[in-house]
């Protein structure tokens, strides 16, 4: 599965956000559990499947997928 887009991380934070600001009863202690589990799962979608270069120990290039 490709990781999100960056436009595609801000519309589910957005929309988030949007559940939980536009709920009459909210109650602040569920809310922000249930914010930063959604925040959490949107961000491991970001990260997850993307690829990243850096240095090894020896100085030898590496590529990999973050999981």
């Amino acid at each position: 599965m490709p990781a999100l887009t960056e436009a595609e991380l801000a519309d589910g934070l957005e929309s988030l956000y949007d559940q939980w600001s536009n709920d009459e009863n909210i109650d602040p202690e569920a809310a922000r559990r249930s914010l930063a589990e959604g925040q959490a799962s949107l961000i491991a979608q970001f990260v997850q499947g993307r690829q990243t270069t850096g240095t090894s120990s020896d100085g030898a290039t590496v590529t990999t997928t973050i999981q």
